[in-house]
């Protein structure tokens, strides 16, 4: 019996996720991360995203090395956009926008579309496979609402206080924390901390989240804007109704890349 914990493998890049997590877990729920709103009108539209493309001319200015490449057409991004809120502002006034809402306002025909949407939007789709129609409906829809979209790869502000909510909710008090490349794992005793205290603790590159009983695993990789939630089927019947995440739960079949495989 594998073990996904000693073998480093705590999210499942191939094949179906629920197959992946049988022999410690027996439900997987895919987690959104949320858009959200602030209690601001945002002018300047390229705010409303952490990442930003780059022009040939500010991608020369941003990374030396290009200077001695030849130019291509390829595409840059920046995730130093500095007027994108900051994750106490998120904390304190931060207000969740549902993908539910954000498919209705914008046009797009489902979780899967805008999913696509997004992973469009920070470049990280393959020719073939990028949907700039998809993202100019998003867009449209967020710029004309002053919604932030979520950004990729990481536990968001909103995300890491509902996975706080979701501990207490479930008495796991003593908490693992366990970077991208396993080289750093934390113990936290949500006991001892206050709410924010909890989400700041936690860096952009802190992928693996779980119970030091590892009775539930929260776990994101880096190109995703949802995260997964595994456990057995009593407590995710308890998260479920907490209401605290919104996606939906993996049947046997889902794998990672969910949008090609599902109408959702």
């Amino acid at each position: 019996m594998g073990n996904i914990f000693d073998e480093e493998k705590l999210y499942p890049y191939e094949g179906a996720i629920k197959e992946h997590f049988k022999d410690h877990y027996d439900s997987v729920f895919i987690a959104f991360l949320p858009f959200f709103q602030l209690d601001r009108k945002e002018t300047d539209k390229a705010n409303l995203k952490k990442a930003k493309l780059l022009s040939h001319e500010e991608a020369l200015k941003e990374i030396d090395l290009l200077k001695n490449l030849p130019e291509a057409n390829r595409e840059i991004y920046s995730y130093d956009n500095d007027r994108y809120p900051a994750d106490e502002d998120i904390f304190r006034k931060g207000k969740s926008i549902l993908w539910e809402n954000i498919v209705k306002g914008s046009g797009l025909a489902g979780y899967a579309e805008l999913n696509t949407a997004l992973r469009t939007s920070i470049g990280a789709l393959n020719r073939n496979f990028t949907r700039p129609d998809l993202m100019e409906k998003l867009d449209n829809y967020t710029d004309s609402e002053s919604i932030y979209h979520p950004t990729e790869g990481a536990f968001g502000m909103l995300s890491k206080m509902a996975i706080y909510k979701a501990f207490k909710l479930l008495g796991k008090s003593l908490i693992m924390i366990t970077d991208e490349f396993y080289e750093n794992t934390t113990t936290m005793d949500l006991d001892r901390l206050t709410e924010y205290e909890f989400c700041d603790e936690i860096g952009g590159k802190d992928y693996y989240l779980y119970s030091a009983d590892k009775e539930i695993l929260f776990t994101i990789e880096w190109d995703s804007f949802f995260f997964l939630i595994a456990t057995d089927h009593k407590k995710m019947d308890q998260l479920i109704a907490s209401d605290l995440f919104e996606g939906f739960l993996c049947n046997d079949k889902i794998e990672h890349y969910w949008e090609y495989t599902v109408e959702i």
